[in-house]
């Protein structure tokens, strides 16, 4: 489904979910701040619609990729 939306998943750890890169990139450039913001709670809402408790989106912003990624809690 992440990668549907363009945000390229890739495991780094059994408990680590990295996004290589962010969907919005343009407009993360002018506002990165609202973006980020924004891609949390898409990515928690996400978590929460899969009912997935033992995972959660923390915010870990990274040049050239997504500023969220996905661990267990």
């Amino acid at each position: 489904v992440l990668d549907r939306h363009g945000f390229e998943p890739v495991r780094v750890t059994p408990t680590l979910l990295r996004l290589r890169n962010c969907p919005f990139h343009p407009l993360a450039a002018r506002d990165p701040e609202l973006v980020c913001a924004v891609n949390h709670a898409f990515l928690a809402g996400f978590l929460d619609g899969l009912d997935a408790p033992t995972a959660e989106a923390c915010p870990a912003p990274r040049q050239g990729a997504c500023c969220v990624e996905l661990r267990g809690a």
